[in-house]
């Protein structure tokens, strides 16, 4: 079995790094030996990946944030590679899909030697994307994030959330939902193959990355005195229990608005944004490391 491991040395501000340093020691430990790959900007991941591809490795670990998993899943998309997870970035949201618990000791095993499982890679404008896109309030947040090189973690995700209330202004969209059409006036739509965004808000707590199917979180135009009060309840899904908030299912979807959107895909802001965007399942897979989270 050979192993490539792809570190994305700025996620999490350092954080990213300072997991590595517990991983080499494990690998030590255990005796595992790899090849070690280090991003140098973006695209790094995917260039990588690619390399890494060609060079038929049996695995590859990814350690890094939600942007380091999309680069370099994206590379071994429709290839019979293990992607392995290891967490680093500010939200990990992705990660939580592996059926993983927290410990690094069980993390390090999971991405290494979990079972491979199939899932579900969704596109956005022909673009791939692992853990969701969201349009709005959401990608303002994400952007600001992205920005803040002072805070890492749920800091700079709760910070970013205060920042973006400053320019809350509710968005006219049109929604077609797999030929259904809605227009509506929203503060957030979240498109979701997983369940949470923002590393602690689960705005599609019930999506699954297996099952065919977007799960579709929008959240009607609200004012800033209402995000307050119903943000807590997107920490446990609860959310989905307001009448400001509608969930939908559909294979496909397409958003149009007259102006440009603000949208993330995966939690890295998308530039330029279009005003129309086309969502699908790409026809490519990929095989992602799982792990059980009744390990002990």
């Amino acid at each position: 079995m050979r192993y490539a491991v792809i570190l994305n040395p700025v996620s999490g501000n350092g954080r990213a790094f300072d997991v590595l340093l517990k991983l080499l020691k494990w690998t030590r430990k255990n005796k595992i030996t790899f090849e070690f790959f280090s991003t140098t900007g973006p695209g790094d991941g995917y260039r990588l990946g690619q390399r890494c591809r060609l060079d038929r490795f049996d695995r590859i670990i990814a350690v890094g944030g939600d942007g380091t998993i999309n680069e370099v899943g994206s590379a071994l998309l429709g290839s019979d590679i293990i992607l392995g997870v290891v967490p680093g970035g500010n939200g990990n949201d992705f990660f939580k899909m592996t059926g993983t618990n927290g410990r690094l000791d069980r993390v390090f095993h999971t991405a290494f030697f979990g079972a491979p499982h199939e899932i579900d890679v969704g596109t956005i404008n022909k673009r791939p994307f692992f853990n969701s896109v969201g349009v709005g309030f959401d990608a303002e947040v994400a952007e600001i994030v992205k920005k803040d090189e002072n805070k890492s973690g749920i800091r700079a995700y709760l910070s970013a959330v205060f920042k973006a209330l400053r320019n809350l202004r509710p968005i006219r969209i049109e929604i077609d939902l797999d030929g259904t059409i809605l227009r509506k006036e929203v503060t957030l739509v979240c498109i979701g193959n997983g369940r949470s965004s923002g590393g602690v808000f689960y705005l599609t707590p019930s999506a699954r990355i297996d099952d065919g199917l977007f799960d579709i979180c929008v959240i009607k135009g609200l004012s800033k005195g209402k995000i307050f009060q119903y943000l807590p309840r997107a920490l446990n899904g609860s959310h989905v229990r307001l009448d400001v908030t509608a969930i939908y299912r559909s294979k496909k979807v397409i958003i149009r608005s007259r102006s440009k959107l603000a949208v993330h895909v995966d939690g890295e802001p998308l530039e330029p944004s279009p005003g129309q965007l086309d969502f699908r399942f790409s026809e490519e897979k990929i095989l992602v490391a799982m792990g059980n989270r009744n390990e002990k």
